[in-house]
């Protein structure tokens, strides 16, 4: 049981990641030029790539927002009333953190 929370809560924290509004993928070309210190040619290069991959990348997006609404119902039918409560608070807890997380990352990026 222990091990099935845990993964759950591992896919948990990466659906946010993978559900959260992406644009062109600026903010990820910003960082690895901030790292690798890219020639203009490898930043085409790369916008290029996160724009070919795009699609792909937004319908996974979509199947592991559904597999995770689809799992957190499963678990939720077998959890007493009481644990649906503190398992919608861990959730949050855990929303709150990414939230935080997120933030300064972007902050970093910028």
């Amino acid at each position: 049981m222990r091990a099935l929370i845990a993964l759950i809560i591992s896919a948990a924290i990466a659906i946010p990641v993978l559900a959260s509004p992406h644009g062109d993928g600026s903010h990820m070309l910003k960082g690895l030029n901030r790292h690798l210190n890219l020639t203009e040619e490898q930043q085409t290069q790369v916008q290029a790539i996160f724009e070919a991959k795009k699609p792909r990348m937004e319908a996974l997006r979509e199947q592991m927002k559904a597999l995770k609404e689809e799992t957190d119902s499963e678990i939720k039918a077998i959890l007493t009333p009481e644990q649906v409560k503190q398992f919608e608070a861990m959730q949050e807890k855990r929303r709150e953190k990414f939230e935080k997380m997120k933030e300064r990352h972007q902050s970093r990026m910028e």
